[in-house]
């Protein structure tokens, strides 16, 4: 549709076609804090001050912004200076070594860490490790690579997104292996930060509880609020405002914000989707203001997806995995162990 459609808005286009999560140079701009982000925050300043280390697990649905958290974290290691080294997980775990090396090197040249007369000893032994064939990766050498460049290049960030898309138990063990001998061998001034479904770390606990004591914290991200939906919702339109002194959420009045809100369940993506559609029929209607009423007219009036005959291997809209998506549990889950944001076990 022509962008001129949009101007009974005061807007260029829509919105809601990008997501912004994806743009390390955007993903301040348009981030929402909530409580997690209080939290997470705090771990990043101590770890930037050299005060503490820790190992950090993220959890939510998708669409809730976990990816999200891993890009807030790069872009304020980038704008302080420090090392940051960000892998989106495959699912085998020779690619994963692989894609860290490849994202080590590519951090520290970035960083200015790589000169002209030579690379430094920790980055060559990283990048050692996408030479290593599969039936011959230790993952306690691994990990002490890995562990001894993120020292050598404190303060450093290691962010692993989406270690879910490990379900194989071969795959899953070398990596748990290897994160574990990660955390034993990091110092303070560094941090390790991970995402998954809050279903796959319940998994992992249950049968890798050796790598589950080396998680320092778990923050779990919760749904928006109508006010943080309202603030979501106002940073995405500002970006294609051209009529200033409007209300920040308009043409979407509180009412319609509400209805988004509520049938997005309170997920960020889903609410930009729904945003999208509410926006599209405003638009197709001309109507000058979308009002909770409009909102409902559009959802209900939207062609749903057709279904597919093979399931994901993750639930989007319960957060849990088909019975058949992790192999059974070989051990009990253990106790709920108590921890100090960045302590032991106690």
């Amino acid at each position: 549709m022509p962008s001129g459609s949009y101007e009974r808005y005061g807007l260029t286009g829509n919105p809601f076609r990008e997501l912004a999560s994806e743009n390390l140079d955007d993903v301040t701009i348009y981030h929402v804090n909530q409580d997690a982000d209080t939290l997470l925050r705090s771990i990043r300043d101590e770890v930037f001050d050299r005060e503490n280390r820790a190992m950090v697990a993220i959890t939510g649905p998708q669409g809730s912004g976990k990816t999200q958290r891993l890009l807030v974290t790069a872009a304020e290691a980038k704008a302080r200076k420090a090392f940051a080294v960000y892998l989106d997980l495959p699912t085998k775990a020779p690619l994963v070594f692989r894609g860290l090396a490849a994202a080590f090197e590519k951090s520290a040249r970035e960083a200015g860490l790589v000169r002209m007369l030579g690379t430094p000893a920790w980055l060559r032994s990283v990048s050692a490790l996408a030479k290593v064939k599969t039936e011959q990766i230790d993952p306690m050498d691994a990990g002490r690579r890995l562990g001894e460049a993120l020292n050598a290049a404190a303060p450093s960030f290691l962010l692993l997104n989406d270690l879910h898309n490990l379900v194989e138990p071969a795959e899953i063990q070398l990596i748990a292996k290897t994160l574990e001998e990660v955390s034993g061998r990091i110092k303070p001034g560094v941090l390790v930060l991970f995402t998954c479904y809050a279903s796959y770390l319940a998994w992992l606990t249950a049968n890798q509880p050796s790598l589950a004591t080396r998680i320092n914290r778990t923050v779990a991200l919760v749904t928006l609020s109508d006010d943080e939906a309202r603030l979501v919702l106002a940073k995405k339109l500002l970006a294609k405002r051209i009529v200033e002194e409007l209300e920040p959420t308009y043409p979407f009045d509180r009412d319609a914000v509400h209805e988004l809100n509520l049938a997005a369940h309170g997920n960020p993506r889903r609410l930009f989707e729904l945003a999208d559609v509410a926006l599209e029929r405003g638009v197709a209607v001309r109507a000058y203001q979308i009002d909770g009423d409009l909102v409902r007219a559009a959802l209900t009036a939207r062609t749903p997806p057709p279904a597919s005959t093979t399931p994901p291997p993750w639930q989007e809209t319960t957060d849990d995995p088909p019975a058949a998506a992790l192999p059974a549990p070989e051990t009990p889950a253990p106790a709920p162990i108590r921890r100090s944001i960045f302590g032991r076990a106690r």
